[in-house]
Order: C-alpha cells, then sequence, then structure tokens
C-alpha cells in the first residue's frame, strides 16, 4: 500500500480525541444512603457488563468514523489487477500525424486508429500527472486533460513530416524537469521505417511504442521535372512514377483546367506537354488516388519569360554570330543588345569568350576585375578534354585549347576537375574560343541549345526557383522583399529564411516594384511515399534499450509504468459513512438503555 497525499496522515493524531472525550465524561456521583436504591443498584449492576461494552463499541466507531476519514484524505493505493489508478506520472505523448499516418489499411486510416488509441491514454491522465504532446508541428504542449481531448477532436494528418526520433529526444529533456517521479513516453506512429532514422543513446523515460499495423501498396510520383522546349512556348512535364501498383492516368492541370493527360505505372516515366503563355505558372501533377493519398499531386512551376535581347560583340567568331543570327529569326532571341556575346565585357549582360589575340588577354582581366567579377582568365593549355556535368546538354564534349579559369563563384561546366563554364550574376565566362580548333561544340547538334540556354539565362529576368518541404525553412535570394502565400501577402526576413509553409503548393515571392522575381515550389518530403514499417530491433537501436514495441493491448497494461493499482479514498469514505450510521445507532440503544 502507498498513500498519494502521506501528510494527510498526520490527521490520525485526531483519533485520540474520542477517548480522551469519554474519560473525561467519566464523572462518579455523590454517594447519597436511600433506603429505597437498594433496587434501582441492583438493577444496574446486572445491566453494567453490557452497559460497558455499549460505550466501547460506541468509542471504537467513532475513531473508526476518524481513522476513515484521515486515511482517505491520504489518498491510499493497493496493487489490484483490475486497478485504473497510478502513481503521479510524467506523460509525453508522441501523435506521428504526418502525411503517411493517412494511409489507409482494411478501410480505415491509420490516423484514426492512432486517435482512438490517444483518448484511451488521455482518459487516464489524473490531475496528479503532466501531459505533453507533441505533433508533426514540432511543437511540444503541455496540455490538461480536457486540452488534450479537444486537440484530438480537431487534430488530423499534416503536410509535414515527423522526425520521431529527434521528437522522442526533445519530449525526454522535457520530462526531465517534472516534478513527477515517473515518466514516460508514448509513441503513437503508423510506424514508418524512415521516421525511425537515427539513434538515442538513452532516455530517461520509459519508451512505449504502438506496434504499427502492416505496410500498404503504394503507389505515388517520385519525380517530377520540367522544361521548356526549345524554340517553342512548350513547357514540357517529365513525370517519374514510383511505388507498387497498376497503371495509372498521369494528369496535368492548372487550376481547374486539364491541360494534359498520359498513363504511366510504377517505374515508368510519363512526358506531357502543354503551351505556355508568358509569364508564371503554377502546374499540378496527378494520378488516380490509392492508399496513400499524399505522393498522389504534386505541385510544380514554370516561368515562361520572352526572348532575352541579344547580339554579338567584339570578337565572337563566325561560329556564335551565325549562330545568335540563326536564334534570333527563330524567335529564341531577341534584337537587341541586353546580353552580348564576344571577348569582353560591355552590355547588361555578358558571355565572354577568350580573345583571339593572347596579347589582349591581361587586358580583358583587368575589366573583369573593374567589373568585380571573381574570374580570370589564366595561361592556355592544349591537350584532349571532355567536358564533365550535364549543363546545357554539354556532357562529352571533346576540348582541344582552353585557358586556366582562376577565380571562385558557380561552375556550370568543368574538364577534369577545373573550371570550364561558370556564372556570376549576370556574367558567364567559357575558357575556350568557340571555334571548332578549340572545341567540337561548335559543330554538334548541342550548340544552338547551348547558346540559346546561356544567353537567356543571362538576359531573360527569369526569376528563380527554390524548393522546399511543408515545415522546413528555405532560404531566398536577396532580391525578394514580400512573399504571396495563398494569396496573402508577408514581408520576407532580413535573414531570407522563410518558414510557415505548411502544405504543399506554390507561393510566389515579389521584388521592391511589384514584380513576380521568384517562387517556391513545396512538395511533400519524398521519404513519406517510404511506407515499410519499422522492424522491433529498429525501434530498439534508434529508441534506446528500454524502448519497446507493444501491441494496444499490451499498451494498455504496461502504460504508467504498468502500475495497476486501486485508490481507496471513495471506499473508505463510504467506510467512514457506515461507521458514523452505525455509532449513531448504538449511541441511541445506548442512550435508552440509560433511561429510567
Amino acid at each position: 500500500m502507498g498513500f498519494l497525499q502521506p501528510l494527510a496522515l498526520l490527521g490520525l493524531a485526531a483519533v485520540g480525541i474520542p477517548p480522551l472525550l469519554h474519560l473525561l465524561d467519566r464523572r462518579r456521583p455523590p454517594v447519597v444512603p436511600f433506603p429505597a436504591i437498594r433496587y434501582v443498584v441492583a438493577t444496574e449492576r446486572e445491566h453494567s457488563r453490557r452497559l460497558r461494552l455499549r460505550n466501547l463499541l460506541v468509542l471504537l466507531l467513532r475513531m473508526l468514523v476518524i481513522v476513515c476519514i484521515v486515511l482517505a484524505a491520504a489518498r491510499p493505493v493497493v496493487p489490484w489487477a483490475r486497478g485504473r489508478g497510478h502513481e503521479p506520472t510524467a506523460v509525453g505523448l508522441v501523435l506521428d500525424n504526418s502525411p503517411s499516418a493517412g494511409a489507409v489499411f482494411e478501410g480505415e486510416p491509420h490516423w484514426d486508429r492512432l486517435v482512438s488509441v490517444a483518448r484511451g491514454i488521455v482518459a487516464r491522465v489524473t490531475g496528479d500527472d503532466a501531459l505533453w504532446v507533441a505533433t508533426a508541428s514540432g511543437a511540444l504542449d503541455r496540455l490538461s486533460a480536457a486540452d488534450a481531448r479537444d486537440l484530438l477532436d480537431t487534430l488530423g494528418t499534416s503536410a509535414i513530416r515527423m522526425d520521431v526520433v529527434e521528437t522522442v529526444r526533445r519530449l525526454d529533456a522535457m520530462l526531465a524537469q517534472a516534478p513527477q517521479a515517473r515518466r514516460e513516453i508514448v509513441v503513437l506512429s503508423d510506424g514508418q521505417a524512415s521516421a525511425f532514422a537515427g539513434a538515442l543513446q538513452r532516455t530517461e523515460a520509459v519508451v512505449l511504442v504502438l506496434e504499427p499495423a502492416p505496410s500498404v501498396a503504394n503507389r505515388g510520383i517520385d519525380s517530377v521535372r520540367i522544361e521548356r522546349v526549345a524554340g517553342s512556348d512548350l513547357a514540357r512535364v517529365a513525370v517519374s512514377v514510383g511505388g507498387q501498383g497498376d497503371r495509372s492516368a498521369v494528369v496535368l492541370r492548372q487550376g481547374d483546367r486539364t491541360l494534359a493527360r498520359a498513363v504511366a505505372g510504377p517505374g515508368e516515366t510519363a512526358v506531357l506537354e502543354a503551351r505556355l503563355a508568358p509569364g508564371w505558372h503554377a502546374l499540378r501533377v496527378e494520378v488516380d488516388p490509392d492508399e496513400l493519398r499524399v505522393d498522389d499531386r504534386q505541385w510544380v512551376v514554370m516561368h515562361m519569360s520572352p526572348a532575352a535581347p541579344a547580339t554579338a560583340g567584339d570578337d565572337p567568331g563566325p561560329f556564335v554570330r551565325d549562330a545568335l543570327a540563326v536564334l534570333t529569326a527563330s524567335g529564341r532571341l531577341a534584337a537587341g543588345d541586353e546580353v552580348v556575346v564576344g571577348s569582353g565585357v560591355t552590355g547588361a549582360a555578358v558571355l565572354v569568350l577568350p580573345p583571339s589575340d593572347p596579347a589582349m588577354t591581361g587586358a580583358l582581366n583587368r575589366d573583369l576585375a573593374a567589373r568585380g567579377v571573381p574570374w580570370q582568365f589564366g595561361s592556355p593549355l592544349s591537350g584532349a578534354w571532355v567536358v564533365d556535368g550535364d549543363a546545357f546538354g554539354l556532357a562529352g564534349t571533346p576540348v582541344y585549347r582552353r585557358h586556366a579559369l582562376t577565380g571562385s563563384g558557380t561552375v556550370l561546366a568543368s574538364i577534369a576537375g577545373m573550371p570550364w563554364l561558370v556564372h556570376d550574376g549576370e556574367v558567364a565566362i567559357v575558357a575556350s574560343r568557340l571555334q571548332p580548333e578549340w572545341t567540337d561544340l561548335p559543330v554538334r547538334a548541342g550548340f544552338l541549345p547551348f547558346l540559346d540556354g546561356i544567353v537567356n539565362r543571362l538576359g531573360r529576368r527569369r526569376g528563380w526557383i527554390v524548393r522546399g518541404h511543408p515545415g522546413a525553412f528555405v532560404r531566398l535570394p536577396a532580391n525578394g522583399v514580400t512573399l504571396l502565400l495563398d494569396g496573402d501577402a508577408r514581408p520576407v526576413p532580413a535573414d531570407r529564411r522563410v518558414g510557415g509553409l505548411t502544405d504543399a503548393g506554390v507561393a510566389f515571392v515579389l521584388g521592391p516594384t511589384g514584380d513576380t522575381v521568384g517562387a517556391i515550389r513545396v512538395s511533400p518530403d519524398p521519404r513519406e511515399s517510404a511506407v515499410d514499417v519499422v522492424a522491433r530491433a529498429t525501434v530498439r537501436g534508434s529508441l534506446g534499450s528500454e524502448a519497446r514495441l507493444v501491441g494496444a493491448g499490451a499498451l494498455d497494461r504496461d502504460l504508467f509504468s504498468g502500475a495497476r493499482r486501486a485508490e481507496l479514498a471513495t471506499a473508505l469514505l463510504i467506510a467512514a459513512l457506515l461507521a458514523g450510521i452505525a455509532e449513531l445507532a448504538v449511541a441511541t440503544l445506548v442512550g435508552r438503555s440509560r433511561a429510567p
């Protein structure tokens, strides 16, 4: 037996009050000789033994009433197989409402099962316990049982991924500060194996993990790649389908409009094309729904910008002049001098080639430095190399002559680990002249697409696109000042770290003049598509050797340190009431017995 309020036992000192009053009440009457009294004395002697027993019973009943009331105030508990009570416990409840919890198993979403188990846990929380609830949002909230019930009534699955191991680590540190001696963490999750990545050395709290339901077959969108078709207003969207299951319709939509359709199955790629007007476009790709809906839809964003005005500058070479003329005639470039291609740095944006005269290299380097470009042409080199990297389709292009490039910045393509095509702001530099004796690029089919891509990259106000996941922070380029999210505008923080993106979709970023300068594509974490269930050994490896994977029945039995106890306060109060009634009845009989 134990007591939840042991200080109340000090009240047992009051048990001495009835005997004290009983002794004070025992007064000897004065002795007055009277002949006729001998008959009364004889009668009293006959009943004295019975009266003493009744008085003793009244005394004991009064003491019992006090003992029962004091013990009830101390709240005694005893072990009992059917008991529901427990000693005060600090409880951490991990509710994994990440997207994968929405998967349907045997006609019921995993989330409904988790909520049902959570309600049973909250129902057992008493006023002496401390309850913390953690969800995929990352918040760790201390809640009363009533507040936790309200949360379960409104909480649903989220687009945010939960790291179960990190959440348990944070909860364990939180519970360590609680005054309760017992500390337990209950993990209610669909058991996605990837959510249990990482490892904890040990936890102060006992960790109980609800055994998940079996995994379900899942087909979803693995990746989406969008690009503009050269020389047209077509956007080409390549959708890779993964997982398991039958072939499915793959649909490209913009708002309520269907732009294109195809059919693909797991391991296949569907290619969709749609004509788009100049400007920004938020597009949605969908496959037929299955047991896990979160990866059946993804968002992409595309900026269809007008052609960049370009011209040939100083000493570009004949192949560059002819290619620029062809691209301008086809509409891929516009007439103008916003982008200049040649061996100089004049122009709003420039594609810089090595000079045909090596003696001009020093002057060109000084011009680059004056413009603030962190790259310089080094010594000329001859040999036989191929271009590394797949930027603009350059991979495998033979190169015979080049300059060494020194400096720092963005490297778009390299040769033998050395920079060959670099980019800094509105300046791009190629280490070789675009002529056959330097490289095969001018006589290859990829020359026009390369020149088209690099010039439009420099000249178009293309905007930028960054990718993020729900709940994660993304860092924006410096030229964004206002974030437009679901129609609501809010300023971009000074450090350009943007949060609050809790749902999949597209958010646009506005510049100082109100024009759209970029976009954020928010997609579900691809790890949510992996529905493999965590193994028992993995649970111990991730959450410590004391962590246990238990079924719903075992969780109900082992919860709150497995201490099934019954609290006796109510029974003691009932006993005090019955003893009081018995004392009243006996006292009444004693009083009648004393009556003449």
